[in-house]
């Protein structure tokens, strides 16, 4: 395996889950079921990040780059074929959702929010609608498959693009406004 220097100025969360996302990529490389689960349930238990919004801003990077003249239809059945191929244990509807939760699109039901949705008490004065979530290890098991397939087609290594989207999301957290 690899090992990775990340930028000293990275807080130690941001290492952590960059170092998460390369083990998932080369388990599922290596087809490493064992070093796979690891990896997704790690990434899961992060504390105070997001990991799926990290894997979310990656996807719209490599979208961009393997597509530069936009998607169709058939590129996009192309992502999720190719993406679903390379973990069995990942749902092919979880596939979908994440690729077409990165276009914008949401394909996840919408449902009433209960009251426990909320510890509020001001959420709960009336009904509301909000959109289902996958779960967190779900997403980031599809998301991680739909980087593979961008990244084996964009030809780059997981760690450089990494390194930019926490690199723009390290800017974008610390940018101030006059």
């Amino acid at each position: 395996m690899t090992i990775t220097t990340w930028p000293a100025r990275w807080p130690a969360s941001a290492k952590d889950v960059a170092d998460g996302i390369t083990r998932l990529s080369a388990a599922l490389r290596d087809e490493d079921v064992d070093a796979r689960s690891a990896a997704v349930s790690e990434l899961a238990s992060q504390k105070g990040v997001r990991v799926e919004d990290v894997y979310a801003a990656m996807l719209r990077l490599l979208l961009e780059a393997a597509h530069p003249d936009g998607l169709d239809g058939d590129d996009v059945g192309a992502v999720v074929r190719d993406a679903a191929s390379r973990d069995p244990d990942v749902s092919p509807s979880d596939v979908v959702t994440v690729v077409l939760g990165t276009l914008g699109v949401h394909p996840e039901p919408e449902r009433q929010a209960s009251d426990d949705d909320s510890q509020d008490p001001e959420d709960h004065r009336e009904s509301q609608t909000v959109i289902a979530r996958l779960a967190s290890a779900s997403a980031i098991r599809a998301s991680a498959v739909v980087t593979e397939a961008l990244l084996s087609r964009v030809g780059s290594p997981v760690e450089a693009v990494v390194t930019m989207v926490i690199d723009d999301i390290a800017a974008a957290e610390t940018i101030e406004w006059p």
